[in-house]
């Protein structure tokens, strides 16, 4: 029953903390050298997580993700 109790506890931090709400920031980001990549060349972006909200409501894990994404 313990265990039990702990999992639900668990899921209900797990689930409060990454439902974080998107809010924008007045950051702007360089995305030119996104706009020099070749056509069909596909940008490989670092896995580091540093979250940006777009104008469009949405959260991008890092500034790289979010110029792939919007240019």
């Amino acid at each position: 029953m313990r265990s039990k109790a702990f999992v639900l506890l668990l899921a209900l931090a797990l689930t409060t903390i990454f439902n974080v709400k998107c809010i924008p920031q007045r950051k702007e980001v360089d995305c030119s050298s996104f706009k020099n990549l070749p056509a069909g060349k596909e940008s490989i972006c670092y896995a580091l997580y540093d979250p940006i909200c777009g104008s469009d409501g949405r959260t991008y894990s890092n500034d790289c993700r979010f110029c792939y994404e919007v240019v």
